[in-house]
């Protein structure tokens, strides 16, 4: 609306004007204008300006409209998160009441289902959760062993194990030193029992390769067994993607489960030899000298 039509109508409501009291009604107005420019300048780059809604509300909701409870609140904050990842060295954080209640420089200790149901306990709120760009970046560089959908191509494979109580999930994953963490199908994780989703788990969406998908982050036990039997386990967090097989996770290999990324095994340490001329993988952890 533009100060002469707001002018108009207050000669509508209040009679004609002289100058002096047009003159005073624009100063008002250029004052009112300012201030508000000020206001949407801090919440955009200074403040949280996104509210938390109770756990039971969000229970409630529709899962499109559960994720949009996260997208929309990423868009309307987008300056105010990158800088908490910036500042704080965070690969995810959790919001309440615009404060970052957790965050993580890693996936690794990213809450799960029983420390969220803690955090909506103990606060009332249903926290806001963001994951880095960062977390996405994967160069999807195709090396061997899995033969994808260019000729002569392939990646290299590893057997893998993930286990949650006595729920076991075995499959051939796709290894990627391209990406850092760790992706894979959410149906077929959830037909195991080694994924369970609960009616308050948060719930994203996001794009790879300009392609948008929806994925929940579940932690789980990651392990990995050496051509000696010795196994060695980590926890992590698995970005679950779900219709993962008409997403862009598959694209080049559409009988991909998992794709594997560096995160676990910077963090197990084991030997892997790739032997491309027989397309095989051998994995062993050295032995240290006693």
């Amino acid at each position: 609306m533009t100060a002469e039509t707001i002018i108009q109508k207050v000669r509508e409501k209040l009679g004609s004007l002289n100058a002096n009291d047009e003159q005073i009604v624009m100063k008002a107005l250029k004052i009112l204008q300012s201030g508000e420019a000020t206001s949407d300048a801090i919440s955009s780059e200074e403040a949280f300006i996104s509210s938390n809604i109770t756990p039971e509300e969000y229970e409630a909701l529709p899962r499109p409209d559960r994720r949009r409870y996260q997208s929309e609140a990423e868009k309307r904050n987008h300056r105010w998160i990158e800088r908490q990842f910036r500042n704080l060295g965070a690969k995810w954080i959790m919001v309440i009441d615009g404060q970052v209640i957790r965050h993580g420089a890693t996936l690794k200790n990213f809450p799960d289902y029983a420390e969220l149901l803690a955090i909506c306990d103990d606060t009332g709120k249903y926290p806001f959760a963001f994951l880095s760009p960062r977390v996405f970046a994967i160069e999807e560089s195709p090396a061997v062993w899995h033969n994808t959908n260019e000729p002569g191509d392939a990646y290299p494979a590893l057997s893998i194990v993930l286990t949650k109580d006595r729920n076991r999930f075995e499959t051939e994953a796709d290894l990627d030193t391209g990406a850092v963490d760790c992706y894979a199908s959410l149906e077929s994780l959830a037909a195991s029992g080694v994924v369970e989703i609960h009616q308050k788990d948060i719930e994203w969406n996001s794009h790879h390769l300009s392609e948008p998908f929806d994925y929940f982050a579940i932690p789980v036990w990651f392990e990995l067994t050496d051509d000696h039997g010795i196994s060695r386990r980590c926890k992590t967090t698995v970005i679950c993607v779900e219709n993962w097989q008409n997403r862009p996770f598959t694209a080049i290999n559409p009988t991909r489960t998992f794709l594997l990324g560096r995160s676990v095994l910077l963090e197990l340490r084991p030997r892997v030899d790739l032997d491309f001329e027989a397309h095989s993988t051998q994995v062993y952890y050295p032995v240290k000298a006693s």
